[in-house]
């Protein structure tokens, strides 16, 4: 599971907050040292006894008076990991045995996984009405990778890597007798970061979390389809039509809804999520890159505590051994400077039970696996999204004693509690995150014949906790169903829920619009309204009734529903319009995305009301822009007529967002036009805030035309036109402001970029000059950032010629900025071959991309340039590099190369860049394990930190991680944390390189001694 991971896999320098909790019972003394005996690595790791499903309760630490119940065990069940009951009250559980492989000999690192399927679908019972499981049959065997489930009528929906499945009983033994594939192309590779957690949506469709593996899905069977590319996306799919759809997300284990439908996800050190922006909407604007769709609801990162209370496992204390008996190292104070943090976030879910005090209600709960532990977070409105914060401080709600106890999922019980999934193993680690040599010693599949699920039992509250009937809503009729729609417990309501949708029997239709207009529950009236949906039975009235509802949420589902209807009913469309003043941020935010689908004069209006209001709502501004494409120019107008708006500080984002997607778009007509407005805007009395506006406006526009090949000049040529005498203008001004050292960096960098929306002959001549030692570095890098967004060929004669006289980062920028289009490439051969630059100049990664390049003479001379280079083989390098762990080291040195070497891509404090993971909890890494990161940053490389290399329409190559993708764009991060968003319409080709982006071969630029002092300064960082 890909969630299941203690540490997440890193390149350079990679370090996990483990959360070790060494007892002092664990550490041997001076004397003890002196006198004992040399041990082998077999006799330091004794094996963790499990402890018995007996005794298992007497080792739960729990808040506020809960208790914990078993309800199932071994052999009645193994590693749960996901678990529905049916509209029967069949319990059914997925059963992941697999994890992490099934033969250790086939598991090889980074590659797609062949491990035999041997995951299963069981079926539980309560035979004797106890409440508790003492009866399991075999739903379905031989599944790979198995995650979740759904059911769909009388079958279920499973996920299992690479496929989804449909199981169906028809004779009524608990065995599933149709056995259909559905999709398939789910990637087998990480086994972390496997899709999982099939849920049902309101909206009839069936949700599930996508993990990071990707892959290209496709349908199965005889109605094949075209593969659609996962990406680090989530997904759902219709159950009736079984089309498939890739959606906004993309996480780890875990996925969630609230009562509203408003999804949630997990990754490992983010323990709650909330999707923000739906895919349908983002991909209607193509022109406006979204850097990303998902707010972190709770705080996220590696330096997040968690407080348990079991000890270390026995390879963790080998790794707090060596760091104390280490000379280099800097052990921790005490136990609790050895405490754990966030690593391995899995299962959030959100209350939604009625067995539990109504402080508990709309809780996350979120399990940390690697610390034996559940978290528990308070949820609330913050706008149009969420905030969560820890319900307990300096303690878990949950925690356990006992190192087998991983709690990896959870369910909203038809009784109203919560259940825990223990999948309950002795080590829960991704096997490609563990040394070498310690691995060697474990057996990562132990406890694949144990499991347990619990009941999270409420304290005594008077008439709280009440075991209610048992399900049996498949048998009920649909008077029955409407009314359970009515149930304060989700799971009935729920269900419910899904049954009508599946039965689609239209007596369900009267009923469920008396509860529309009647019900005092608004959560009643929700599903009412969605149900009326699934049966093809809205009416004008019913939405009407539902946009008018007192209940925001309800206006909110109203005006998606609405929305097929809003171009041929005038009553709809004139509420929904009106719905723009809403008090409430979300029933504003859905306004705007619903008003994007309706065609007609007053939309615009409706949203320029709403961004006048929300402008500083990043989330409400995307809503709004994404409903504009085709009417972004009037739009534009709108915001220019408004003149002290458009002059505030707050404004700027809104009218560059919207300028830049007028140059983009390319129509000349519509630049024509926006430029004239531009051109005669006029701030009363302000001649500095006109320019301003002007300013900010014709460069956005300026930087849309580039980037598909026009210029500004081109809107020069009317010498009579008021746009062409601002442009001039502005171009003449950024001459002057651009060579001015009298002007302030910020001025100067503006008035450059203006310079770059030129054409490279006038840029050139202001340009060149200012590469100058006598310059700040930060202009000179901005006159090479300008000049190398020309694509001609003459960009690297002119920089070249340079070159000699630089120093060495803005060299490093130049070097880097030439390496981005092959027609520059080979002149920076010739330079490199005429020793006007140093080979070592090359990056060791890109020569990599150069020896594979598609142009056969780049190829060619890259492969004469760095044949000699080829890296010698990893372990021997590390052998090389061993005496460093003894040497005598200094941490002022280290301190040195640390900030000559790893800043650029990893943040300690406030210093550096958090492009690679964050190094606070370094000193949680043994001396060896750093050695081995550093040299072989190849080793273990999560797909979120594997390099992709971008080639746009225009022939430009870029190189990062992906960080965030939406439909319209997705985004890179780079060395120095920056940053770069690329439509995908300008995208010609994208592919993984498959490795870190950081390279091999930082041997070569330290040498043994520096190793030393480099480790030996990791090693002592406080937290």
């Amino acid at each position: 599971m890909r969630n299941l991971v203690v540490r997440q896999t890193r390149f350079i320098l990679a370090v996990v907050a483990l959360g070790f909790l060494v007892s002092s019972s664990t550490r041997l003394n001076s004397a003890e040292k002196k006198n004992a005996k040399p041990q082998s690595l077999a006799d330091e790791l004794p094996r963790l006894e499990p402890t018995t499903a007996k005794n298992a309760l007497k080792t739960f630490r729990l808040q506020n008076g809960f208790k914990m119940e078993l309800l199932a065990a071994e052999p009645l069940v193994t590693d749960p990991v996901a678990m529905q009951y049916d509209e029967n009250g069949l319990a059914y559980v997925i059963e992941m045995n697999d994890y992490p492989y099934t033969d250790k000999s086939k598991d090889e690192a980074w590659a797609e996984q062949k491990s035999a399927a041997i995951g299963k679908v069981r079926v539980l019972e309560d035979v004797d009405g106890d409440g508790k499981f003492d009866r399991s049959t075999i739903f379905a065997d031989q599944l790979s990778w198995p995650t979740g489930l759904a059911f769909w009528k009388g079958g279920v929906y499973v996920s299992a890597t690479p496929d989804i499945w449909y199981f169906k009983d028809t004779d009524g033994d608990h065995k599933a007798d149709i056995k259909r594939k559905v999709f398939t192309g789910f990637r087998k590779f990480n086994v972390q970061a496997v899709m999982n957690n099939l849920k049902w949506g309101l909206d009839h469709q069936i949700y599930g979390a996508g993990g990071s593996n990707g892959g290209s899905i496709q349908a199965s069977g005889l109605a094949k389809t075209n593969p659609i590319n996962m990406g680090r996306r989530d997904f759902r799919f219709d159950a009736e039509t079984e089309t498939f759809e890739v959606i906004s997300g993309g996480a780890r284990f875990g996925n969630t809804f609230d009562d509203w439908g408003n999804r949630f996800i997990c990754n490992i050190r983010n323990p709650l999520m909330h999707i923000v922006l739906p895919t349908k909407y983002l991909v209607r604007n193509r022109y406006l890159p979204v850097a990303s769709a998902i707010n972190d609801v709770a705080q996220a990162g590696d330096t997040l505590s968690v407080f348990r209370v079991s000890p270390a496992e026995p390879w963790r204390v080998i790794n707090a051994q060596r760091l104390a008996s280490d000379p280099n190292s800097r052990s921790p104070r005490s136990e609790k400077n050895a405490t754990g943090f966030v690593t391995s976030s899995a299962g959030a879910t959100i209350y939604r039970g009625t067995a539990y005090p109504q402080e508990y209600y709309g809780n996350a709960f979120i399990g940390e696996v690697a610390g034996n532990l559940v978290m528990r977070y308070r949820v609330t409105p913050d706008g149009v999204t969420f905030k969560a914060s820890r319900a307990h401080d300096d303690v878990e709600f949950l925690a356990s004693t006992d190192n087998w106890f991983r709690p990896v999922n959870f369910l909203n019980a038809p009784d109203g509690t919560l259940y825990v999934l223990d999948m309950y193993r002795e080590n829960i680690e991704h096997p490609w995150s563990i040394p070498d040599d310690i691995k060697a010693h474990l057996d990562l599949t132990s406890g694949r014949d144990r499991g347990r699920i619990y009941r999270l039992v409420p304290p005594e509250y008077p008439g709280n906790y009440q075991k209610p009937r048992l399900p049996r809503l498949g048998s009920a009729d649909i008077e029955t169903l409407v009314t359970e729609l009515e149930n304060l417990n989700v799971w009935w309501r729920d269900t419910a829920h899904r049954l009508i949708f599946e039965r689609q029997d239209q007596s369900a239709v009267p009923p469920l619009r008396k509860l529309l207009k009647h019900s005092s529950s608004a959560l009643a009236r929700l599903h009412a309204l969605w149900s009326l949906q699934g049966l093809n039975a809205l009416t004008e009235e019913n939405l009407q009734r539902a946009l008018n509802d007192k209940e925001p949420e309800i206006r909110h589902a109203a005006i998606r529903l609405a929305e097929p209807m809003l171009n041929q009913n005038t009553k709809l469309r004139d509420r929904v319009l009106a719905l723009a003043s809403d008090k409430d941020p979300r029933v504003r935010f859905q306004t705007a995305f619903t008003l994007g689908e309706v065609d007609h004069p007053q939309a615009a209006k409706s949203l320029y009301q709403i961004v006048r209001r929300d402008h500083s709502d990043f989330w409400i501004r995307t809503a709004v822009l994404s409903s504009l494409s085709d009417s972004t120019a009037p739009f534009l107008k709108n915001l220019l007529a408004d003149i002290e708006f458009a002059a505030s500080p707050e404004a700027q984002p809104l009218l560059n967002q919207l300028s830049n997607v007028i140059g983009t778009r390319q129509l000349v007509p519509e630049v024509n036009m926006i430029l004239g407005i531009v051109a005669s805007y006029q701030y009363p009395n302000q001649i500095q805030l006109t320019e301003e506006v002007q300013t900010q406006a014709v460069l956005a526009i300026g930087q849309g035309l580039k980037r598909g090949g026009k210029t500004l000049l081109k809107f020069t040529e009317d010498e009579k036109s008021d746009s062409a005498r601002l442009i001039r203008h502005l171009i003449g001004q950024s001459k002057q402001r651009a060579a001015d050292r009298d002007k302030t960096v910020e001025v100067r960098q503006q008035a450059i970029d203006l310079l770059s929306c030129t054409d490279l002959t006038m840029a050139e001549t202001t340009l060149l000059p200012l590469l100058d030692a006598r310059e700040p570095q930060a202009i000179q890098v901005s006159v090479v950032e300008a000049l190398t967004s020309f694509t001609d060929t003459k960009v690297a004669e002119l920089l070249l010629k340079r070159y000699p006289s630089l120093t060495p980062n803005v060299r490093t920028e130049i070097v880097n900025r030439l390496l981005r289009r092959q027609n520059w490439i080979l002149r920076l051969f010739a330079a490199i071959s005429e020793r006007t630059v140093a080979i070592s100049q090359i990056p060791q990664v890109r020569r990599t991309i150069l020896m594979k390049s598609t142009n056969p003479e780049i190829k060619k001379q890259a492969a004469q340039f760095f044949a000699g280079d080829t890296l010698s083989p990893r372990k021997e390098i590390i052998a090389q590099y061993q005496p460093a762990l003894s040497l005598q080291s200094d941490l002022n040195r280290g301190k040195i190369v640390f900030n000559r070497d790893c800043l650029t891509c990893h943040k300690l404090g406030n210093e550096g860049y958090e492009v690679g993971p964050n190094l606070a909890t370094i000193k949680n890494r043994t001396a060896p394990e750093i050695l081995v990161h550093v040299l072989d940053p190849n080793k273990e490389v999560s797909p979120n930190y594997l390099e992709y290399v971008v080639v746009t329409d225009s022939g430009l190559i870029e190189t990062g991680i992906i960080v965030n993708e939406t439909p319209s764009s997705i985004t890179l991060k780079k060395a120095e944390n920056k940053k770069i968003t690329i439509l995908r319409k300008n995208i010609e080709e994208i592919k993984s390189s498959g490795k870190s982006l950081m390279p091999e071969g930082f041997e070569k630029k330290i040498k043994t001694q520096e190793m030393a002092d480099l480790i030996a300064y990791l090693m002592a960082l406080e937290k």
